[in-house]
């Protein structure tokens, strides 16, 4: 048993401390993106789960051509601690029931649509800017 803690506290300290980092950086965001954009709308949502899916395409596609390969502890700690901390699909699911709650259908809509598309979007357009980057 002993062994089996000891084999699995640094993989859980590396997704530790991805998610710490990940989870600090959604928090700028959240409480800067508003300030800057000067609305309500939840635009820091979208704006992680855009990067976050952006990030996560280009640096899987640019590994898997690249030739590069980066040790598991590096993989967990980037794809498992900080995009799982920095994504916030959770968020964009309550943002989505507090707009459905206050009535706002448009907002609600356009909050789903941009939020589905943009973060497919991008992690396409990741997934072949790191195909492309790898190839150079």
């Amino acid at each position: 048993m002993v062994d089996v803690i000891v084999t699995k506290l640094g993989p859980t300290l590396l997704v530790a401390l991805g998610g710490a980092l990940g989870a600090t950086a959604r928090f700028w965001v959240r409480e800067y993106l508003p300030a800057i954009s000067g609305t309500e709308f939840p635009f820091s949502t979208l704006v992680v789960n855009v990067i976050g899916c952006f990030l996560a395409g280009l640096v899987y596609m640019w590994l898997e051509h690249s030739g590069q390969h980066w040790p598991a502890g590096r993989l967990l700690f980037f794809f498992v601690g900080f995009l799982g901390a920095f994504t916030t699909f959770s968020a964009f699911a309550l943002d989505s029931l507090l707009l459905f709650n206050q009535g706002e259908t448009l907002k609600l809509a356009v909050n789903i649509a941009a939020n589905c598309l943009l973060c497919l979007i991008c992690v396409f357009v990741g997934a072949w800017l790191g195909g492309r980057i790898a190839a150079n």
